[in-house]
């Protein structure tokens, strides 16, 4: 009897870091990038394999982020990703001043290489909106949804 709830007790411990290695974002961030995926599906077909959505950090007057769809794949030199499981869509981030570090649990740089233009982008006439970001300590504040 012993034996099998250790078992069982090993099994849910494995099965219980599988789980948190692919959650990459903190509840707010993956709340917000799931939410926008939702709203604004890439088709599956050859002409958008390099449409990526975008995560992107940066500093005006207040800490922002904003979260969009990059059609011709990734430009930035300064970019993490690629971040997927088997809910969250492929998305990179953009962070050249570590001002995601509350939101992001994992700067990692596999898989970018696929994502890469290495050509003329193809002419797509589809615009995705842009979900802009006020960052106040471990929130997520909605300014706008620009088009």
């Amino acid at each position: 009897m012993r034996v099998v709830i250790l078992f069982l007790f090993i099994l849910f411990l494995s099965c219980n870091k599988e789980k948190k290695e692919d959650f990459f974002f903190n509840d707010n961030l993956y709340r917000e990038v799931l939410n926008y995926q939702k709203k604004n599906p890439i088709p599956n077909n050859d002409l958008y394999k390099l449409f990526i959505y975008e995560i992107n950090f940066s500093k005006k007057k207040d800490t922002l982020l904003t979260i969009t769809v990059s059609p011709t794949g990734i430009i930035s030199k300064n970019s993490f990703g690629i971040y997927k499981n088997k809910i969250l869509k492929p998305s990179y981030i953009i962070d050249n001043k570590n001002f995601g570090k509350r939101f992001v649990k994992t700067y990692k740089k596999e898989g970018v290489e696929s994502y890469i233009l290495n050509e003329i982008p193809p002419h797509i006439d589809k615009i995705y909106p842009v979900y802009k970001y006020k960052i106040k300590r471990d929130k997520l504040i909605l300014l706008d949804s620009l088009r």
